[in-house]
C-alpha cells in the first residue's frame, strides 16, 4: 500500500508541475499584471519546488544542502535575469555571485562553534555554487552591457 501512495503522490506532483505553469501564464497574461517584469514566468516556480521536494528526500545531508543551495541560487538568478533590463543596478546583477558564496560565512560560524560537519557541508556548497554564481553574474553584467548598446549600428 505505501508503494501505491508514493506512486499516486508523484503522479499528482508531476501533473501539478506540468499543468500549473501554463495555467498561471494564461491567467496573468489576461490581467494587468502582464506588464510587471517577471510575472509571466511565475508559474515556473513549480519546477524548483518539485526539485526541492525530491532533493529533501535524499539521505545525504551534504548532497541535500548543496542541491538545495544550488536550486535556490538558480531560481533567484533566473527570475532576476528575467526581470532585469538596461536600468538594473550593478548590485542586482551581482546577486548570483553573492548567493553562490553566501554559505561561506555560515561555514566560518559553524567552524568557530566547532560544528565540523556543518562547516564542511557549507564549504562544499560554496565551492559548488560559488563558481556557478560568479559565471552567471559575469554573464548578467555582460548581457546588461550589451543591451545598453543594442541601438547602435556597426
Amino acid at each position: 500500500m505505501p508503494t501505491f501512495k508514493n506512486i499516486a503522490l508523484h503522479l499528482f506532483l508531476i501533473l501539478l508541475v506540468l499543468i500549473l505553469p501554463p495555467l498561471v501564464y494564461d491567467y496573468i497574461s489576461h490581467t494587468d499584471l502582464s506588464n510587471v517584469p517577471g510575472m509571466l514566468m511565475l508559474g515556473g516556480l513549480s519546477y524548483p519546488a518539485y526539485f526541492s521536494y525530491l532533493t529533501t528526500r535524499l539521505r545525504s545531508d551534504r548532497a541535500r544542502l548543496i542541491l538545495l543551495h544550488l536550486i535556490a541560487m538558480l531560481t533567484i538568478t533566473f527570475f532576476m535575469l528575467d526581470a532585469s533590463g538596461r536600468t538594473t543596478p550593478l548590485i542586482v546583477l551581482l546577486l548570483p555571485a553573492m548567493l553562490g558564496l553566501i554559505t561561506l560565512p555560515a561555514a566560518l560560524i559553524a567552524w568557530l562553534r566547532e560544528q565540523r560537519a556543518l562547516a564542511i557541508n557549507c564549504l562544499w556548497s560554496s565551492l559548488v555554487s560559488g563558481p556557478i554564481g560568479l559565471i552567471l553574474s559575469v554573464l548578467a553584467i555582460y548581457g546588461s552591457g550589451m543591451s545598453a548598446i543594442s541601438g547602435m549600428r556597426w
